[in-house]
């Protein structure tokens, strides 16, 4: 590495801060050591820190205390979080004080290795997003000056200059579309919609019957059209091509665009290669940032009938920068979704893992919520947001004593009214993460009934969300089909009884008659009846 990461280890048992001193030293790391938070403070005013781990509960400042007042002073270090103490408070306090991960005792040398190389690592790369974001808004500023002077240096131009006029006039349109593509593509995170978004406007400023994006799926070395709009869009939506295959690949392979005008004229085509394409002209130009090549963007055919030029290429070339940046932007706000999400879910996980009752629960409703979407047509993203639902639902019994869940006997009016708590405080602690808004409601609202008898909000009918309808269905089917400390677990004909008895009152008709028809119910009955054989 060019520059020495020097990391600042804080903890207030010497053993452990030598230990993860000489593991990280081994991997190339300047390391220093603090047994104190206002020992590390001091450290961290006179040397420049690009990493701070800290244990937790220490005498004095605590690691959420000094991981705050490092963050006043150097807005920029990252920060990793030790503790044994693995409880909501203090995931919840650590993402509000900005912890960028978090690390549980005991823990072993890969995962503290690897912890860390993630952190810097997409520190890095959003710090150099951040850069070529400042150099394209920088780009796009001085792209409309220059568009300002050269429409009134066309308006002042008198005849004799018609010719110039009109490439200008060009130049200014190419500059204007290279602008509103600017803030359309940087208007929006979502991969799927990004792309497309993208597409329609190159399609309506660039005038051209069909546009696509692919993209490299680096696992497979291959390239996925992941996005595509015109008359053969459902042609190749989808479609994969080998990396080193077809024009695309070509483009890839060298990193520079192809430009065929006429490819019933071009040589660079044998014949055979020419009846593989139903177009006339096109243009692919790379997608790729620094040496990494993301993906390829392709326009064909103008709607004009024209031939594509130079001019072409190079405008597409442009637009093709601004997309790269918009599309790795997208990535990585992915992945923090996913280990923001992958953080809360572990302590969801936690908790099932000490009670042997809710081991699994959260899966199999996953599993059984997924099963149902699919009969009843749910969309791919309101699959996502009942998986994220349904994967987190239980979150908020984080808190509710063991003794609660695992008593023999009936819970008395107290211990009841804790138990119902359970969705309002899922809520509250799922709440801070933007990313997961449409799943709130769902885990709020996992136990509400079709007739409204249900709680905490006491919703029924088309007042009730269609997921959060699934949800409680495949909730309940698994909680009677669970052991339980004051009964054993029912089998599935039993319980889908019980599901069309309670159907109209307590669930959705709809969804009880979705649910006994899937694919998943058929398979448990099957081999339920073999095993009674």
């Amino acid at each position: 590495m060019d520059k020495q990461i020097r990391i600042l280890v804080v903890d207030d048992e010497p053993r452990i801060c030598h230990l993860v001193e000489e593991l990280l030293k081994l991997e190339g790391y300047q390391i220093d050591v603090s047994f104190s938070g206002t020992d590390a403070l001091e450290k961290i005013k006179e040397n420049d820190y690009q990493m701070l781990i800290t244990d937790l509960k220490m005498p004095g400042i605590d690691g959420l205390g000094l991981i705050q007042k490092a963050k006043e002073h150097n807005p920029e270090i990252r920060a990793i979080m030790v503790t044994g103490f693995t409880t909501v408070d203090t995931a919840v306090q650590s993402l509000r004080h900005g912890v960028d991960d978090y690390i549980t005792k005991p823990f072993n040398i890969t995962e503290l290795k690897e912890t860390v190389k993630q952190v810097l690592h997409v520190h890095q790369v959003a710090h150099e997003n951040m850069l070529l974001l400042k150099d394209l808004e920088k780009t796009s500023t001085d792209l409309k000056s220059h568009k300002q002077k050269l429409s009134d240096k066309v308006y002042n131009t008198s005849e004799q200059f018609e010719a110039i006029n009109k490439k200008l006039v060009q130049r200014v349109n190419e500059l204007d579309t290279i602008n509103e593509i600017s803030k359309v593509i940087t208007s929006v995170l979502d991969m799927d919609e990004l792309l497309n978004l993208c597409l329609n406007e190159i399609n309506g400023k660039l005038k051209v019957k069909h546009s696509s994006i692919m993209l490299v799926d680096e696992e497979r070395g291959e390239l996925v059209v992941r996005a595509s709009q015109g008359y053969r869009r459902m042609q190749v939506l989808g479609k994969i091509q080998k990396m080193d295959e077809g024009v695309a690949g070509r483009v890839v392979q060298e990193k520079k665009p192809i430009l065929v005008k006429d490819i019933q004229n071009d040589n660079r085509f044998n014949r055979y290669e020419r009846l593989d394409y139903n177009t006339k002209s096109f243009v692919s130009a790379p997608l790729f940032l620094g040496q990494k090549v993301l993906g390829v963007i392709n326009i064909i055919d103008k709607i004009s009938g024209e031939n594509f030029c130079e001019t072409d290429v190079n405008l597409l070339s442009t637009i093709a920068g601004q997309v790269s940046v918009a599309v790795e932007n997208s990535r990585l706000y992915k992945a923090l979704e996913e280990n923001c999400f992958n953080m809360v879910k572990f302590l969801a996980d936690s908790l099932e893992a000490k009670d042997r009752y809710l081991c699994g629960h959260s899966q199999r409703v996953s599993d059984y919520s997924s099963s149902i979407a699919s009969v009843m047509g749910v969309s791919a993203k309101e699959k996502n947001t009942l998986l994220h639902a349904s994967l987190l639902h239980d979150i908020g019994k984080i808190g509710i004593s063991e003794l609660i869940f695992n008593k023999p006997d009936k819970l008395n009016d107290v211990e009841y009214d804790t138990i119902k708590s359970h969705p309002s405080r899922g809520e509250k602690i799922i709440k801070p993460l933007s990313f997961l808004g449409e799943s709130i409601r769902h885990i709020r609202g996992h136990h509400e009934s079709f007739d409204g008898s249900g709680y905490p909000d006491r919703l029924g009918g088309e007042d009730l969300p269609l997921l959060t309808k699934i949800m409680t269905v495949a909730d309940s089917f698994d909680a009677m089909t669970s052991e339980r400390t004051y009964r054993q677990p029912w089998n599935t004909n039993k319980a889908m009884l019980e599901l069309k008895r309670m159907s109209g009152k307590q669930f959705d008709p709809n969804v009880v008659d979705a649910f006994a028809s899937s694919e998943i119910i058929k398979m448990k009955s099957e081999l339920e009846n073999l095993a009674d054989c």
